[in-house]
Parts: structure tokens; C-alpha cells; sequence
């Protein structure tokens, strides 16, 4: 019985593994304030933020924890039907490391930079978001997600993500088409909203080889970054370690089916394990 007991521990450790990997999503689009507020790509309300939300919960069905020192992101969340705990970031006592915990909340989510010219957070609240992140990391590593938005002419905006994405300022405002990573995981490109930053290409510029591109730009640049220019970042299966991330690349948490499928296989090997003591025994 003690192999049975170590057999289904491995099992267990197996599977705890598989779940506790977050994803990540970071964009030079300010959503929060475009798609819901401002009447930019008419078309396509909310349909960028409605994507990122899917992508960083996950299976999860617990809310989101959201960072907005205004009410764009919220408002956004509420009119999509998007469940989520705000909490003002311009209050440093509002912010507790207890908070980064999966038993609560499925992600995180902090709305775009004032810079933007319009949106919510400004650098107090993004230096106190930042001053948690090492317990964001961890948050991330027990399988909770990230969305940011605009970090625009911030250079901090980005601080709290473990190994930080680059941010480039100035953007076009069209051009854009969603990767085949992008498409993978339902996230479409926004095009006819102003755009306020860019990122480098994971491997170049310093980015983290970890990143992978989601949306982008392939005929604008910002004079900084040429084109391909990627706008909409998404690191997949992420985990990090002190400061650096690592992508597994692989689904943040393992589908209904693929539980159930766990669980008969547990009582399967269960099974076979008993009967073969008993066969043994005779």
C-alpha cells in the first residue's frame, strides 16, 4: 500500500504542476479607455479586453483583482459582464501581499497609464503595485494571471510584471493583425484607436526570449522600433524565477476533461493495484 501511496503523491505532484503556471498579457493599447469610452474602433468594443480576461483566467472562474485609480477598466469589466475586486493602487495601505492569492482571484488586471492621455493610473499607484512583485511573481508561479494595458510615456508602468517588458513610446494608430499565437488563443488586433507604446521583439532589444508576440505591426514603426513592430505581448504558461521569466507554452490549466481524465486514471491504477495484491495473496 506504501508504493500505491507514493505512486498517487507523484500523481498529485504531476498534476499540481501542470496547473500552477499563469499567462501573461501585456499591450500598447489603451482599452480601458478606447473600446469602452472614447467611440475609437466602433467595431470591436471591448472585444481586445474580453480576450485578455479569457486568456489570463485561465479555466478559473474566480474574479479578476483589478488596479484602477479611476473607473475605465471597471467600467470596461462591467458593461462585458467581467467579474472583479478593485482596488485603488494610489493607496499604498490598499495593497497587501495577501491579496496575490489564487484561493481568491483568477488574475490580475491594472489599467493604462495617465499618459495615454485619458486613462486612469498614474506613477504613485504603479510604484506601489510595483513594490509587490515578488509576491506577484508568486502569484503567477501558483497559476494567477497578468493583463496590463498602456504603459504609454510611463517607464515604470511595466515594473510589477517579474521581468519587466520593455515600453516604447509613440505608436500608429493602425496597421495591426493578430499572430498565429494571438489568433491561437482568440486575441484580435485593434486597429483606428490611438496607440501609445511599443515593445521589441523577444529576443531583441533586451526583451525576454519568454515573451512571444500576439499582435503587431508588420509595415509602422515609431521611428525606435522598426517594423515588424510588436505592439501586444502574451508570455504563455509563464513562470519566474526571481527576476526572469520562463515559458512552458502549454495551456495555464489543464481542461475539465483532462482532470476527469486524471481522475480515471487514478481509480484505474487504484484498481489494478488492489486486484493484483489480491491475485498475490492467493
Amino acid at each position: 500500500m506504501k508504493k500505491f501511496s507514493k505512486i498517487l503523491v507523484a500523481f498529485s505532484v504531476t498534476a499540481a504542476a501542470v496547473m500552477a503556471q499563469g499567462n501573461v498579457v501585456v499591450t500598447g493599447h489603451d482599452d480601458d479607455y478606447h473600446q469602452m469610452y472614447d467611440g475609437g474602433a466602433t467595431s470591436q468594443p471591448g472585444l481586445q479586453i474580453a480576450a485578455f480576461a479569457s486568456f489570463v483566467k485561465g479555466h478559473s472562474t474566480k474574479p479578476l483583482l483589478v488596479f484602477d485609480h479611476g473607473s475605465e477598466l471597471t467600467g470596461g469589466l462591467t458593461a462585458l459582464g467581467i467579474a472583479y475586486t478593485n482596488v485603488d493602487p494610489d493607496v499604498a495601505a490598499n495593497i497587501t501581499n495577501a491579496m496575490f492569492s489564487t484561493a481568491t482571484y483568477s488574475a490580475i488586471a491594472v489599467a493604462s497609464d495617465s499618459g495615454c492621455g485619458g486613462c486612469d493610473n498614474d506613477s504613485t499607484g504603479e510604484a506601489n503595485i510595483a513594490s509587490h512583485s515578488a509576491a506577484i511573481g508568486a502569484f503567477l508561479n501558483a497559476g494567477g494571471g497578468i493583463m496590463a494595458f498602456a504603459g504609454a510615456t510611463s517607464a515604470n508602468y511595466y515594473a510589477f510584471i517579474p521581468q519587466t517588458p520593455s515600453s516604447v513610446g509613440g505608436a500608429p494608430s493602425s496597421g495591426y493583425t493578430a499572430t498565429t499565437l494571438g489568433t491561437s488563443h482568440g486575441i484580435p488586433a485593434v486597429n483606428g484607436d490611438a496607440t501609445h507604446n511599443l515593445f521589441y521583439n523577444p529576443g531583441s532589444g533586451g526583451e525576454s526570449t519568454a515573451w512571444q508576440i500576439a499582435e503587431i505591426n508588420a509595415t509602422t514603426g515609431n521611428g525606435t522600433i522598426m517594423p515588424p513592430a510588436a505592439v501586444t505581448l502574451a508570455c504563455v504558461s509563464c513562470t519566474v524565477t526571481g527576476t526572469t521569466l520562463g515559458s512552458g507554452g502549454t495551456p495555464t490549466t489543464p481542461a475539465p476533461s483532462s482532470l476527469l481524465l486524471l481522475g480515471i486514471g487514478l481509480a484505474a491504477l487504484a484498481v489494478f493495484y488492489l486486484a493484483g495484491r489480491k491475485f498475490a495473496a492467493r
